[in-house]
């Protein structure tokens, strides 16, 4: 579904005719296995119970292909249950084939009416708080969408120090960052969320990094920074326990990681030269990085924009309820377009079960679900 795309509303909404016709046809028709009717697709005499089950198979699916599993499941609880049913191989059948037909009748016109209304819609329309739930819902949604379907997927996959290994631990982190962003859903949130997502940014950028292939050696690069970052971590802490007289006692673990520096400083000086002093495993900047593989827009509208809110040199923002809640819906935006981003590029680049299908509901919950929360509340405000 394009939930911005008109063509693909009118297609959607001529199925959605075609499905309304078939099963006003179907509900007319006595429900008897006995009585056979000819069938519309095939031309055949057909049980009419084996139209209707094929009918009712037709229209759960169609619904579950226009709309993300969530809203199917609390605003057309119906039909979630006769898909779960479906799937553990139930009858799916409540008490008549007549009662489901009806049940997706009248939720294919509730799709129909958010479809035809879709093309009205304008975001910039939304008052601040609006917004922010309106990039919010999807976002979360996806998190819970991938912590249930994909991560469990990916579990156990690594396979050494490869791009495969690396690829999935990027990943990994930011699900868990994204897990994290998710539950920054209050107004006094506002000023966490922008560190959050300049946190999202340097995985996502990490993660374009390693497939495309654009840093020398990288692979060995960075499964070696961890090493060299927790060596030079360990000696600056040292450092700084004989400048203000920690006892020496408690330095015992950091100078245990101390203890091989002359292998670190061989691999640093191997990997990246004999005067670097990497902060990062590509050694260059964010900034660069992200010049480095087309990326700079995305570099702009984070980083500059979130220093603005994480940095002490700038305190006037924000300055209202309003402020903040536009704040918050722009984090989420961004947020929302890296994670879905990210999700995609693992699927392609790793051996991802159902991948087609991740990234059919991930594309789905990212055009769909805001834009139907916006048509609910839209709907309510025309019946009060």
């Amino acid at each position: 579904m394009s939930a911005v795309g008109n063509s693909d509303s009118i297609a959607e909404i001529l199925e959605i005719e075609r499905l309304l016709r078939a099963g006003e046809r179907l509900k007319k028709l006595p429900e008897f296995g006995n009585v056979y009717q000819k069938s519309n697709s095939a031309g055949l005499e057909v049980p009419v119970t084996s139209q209707m089950d094929s009918w009712i198979q037709e229209g759960i699916k169609f619904i579950y292909s226009l709309l993300p599993d969530r809203i199917v499941e609390c605003d057309f609880t119906e039909i979630g249950e006769m898909h779960e049913a479906s799937g553990k191989g139930s009858k799916i059948v409540t008490t008549t084939r007549k009662t489901n037909i009806n049940a997706i009748i009248k939720a294919l016109k509730i799709c129909r009416s958010f479809l035809e209304w879709l093309p009205s819609f304008d975001e910039i329309g939304l008052g601040p708080e609006q917004k922010a739930g309106f990039y919010f819902g999807p976002l979360e949604t996806l998190v819970l969408y991938i912590d249930k379907e994909v991560v469990p997927s990916v579990v156990g996959l690594e396979d050494g120090r490869t791009r495969k290994t690396a690829l999935l631990h990027l990943y990994g982190r930011i699900c868990l960052l994204m897990r994290a962003v998710v539950r920054l859903n209050h107004l006094t949130c506002c000023q966490l969320l922008p560190a959050s997502l300049r946190g999202l940014l340097e995985l996502y950028i990490d993660s374009l990094l390693i497939k495309n292939s654009v840093i020398e050696n990288d692979i060995e690069k960075l499964f070696s920074f961890s090493e060299v970052y927790k060596f030079r971590s360990a000696r600056n802490l040292m450092r700084i326990d004989r400048e203000i007289d920690r006892p020496t006692h408690e330095s015992s673990v950091l100078q245990s990681v101390v203890e091989n520096s002359e292998e670190i400083t061989k691999r640093m000086r191997r990997l990246w030269g004999p005067r670097a002093r990497p902060v990062h495993w590509t050694c260059l900047s964010l900034e660069d990085r992200c010049r480095r593989i087309n990326e700079l827009e995305i570099y702009r509208n984070v980083y500059y924009y979130g220093n603005m809110y994480i940095h002490s040199g700038y305190v006037a923002f924000p300055k209202s309820e309003d402020d903040a809640h536009f704040l918050c819906a722009y984090v989420y935006c961004v947020a929302l377009e890296m994670f879905s981003k990210s999700t995609e590029l693992l699927c392609n680049e790793v051996d991802v079960e159902h991948k087609a299908e991740i990234l059919r509901k991930t594309t789905i919950i990212c055009l769909c679900y805001g834009y139907f929360q916006a048509w609910k509340a839209w709907v309510q405000t025309q019946e009060k």
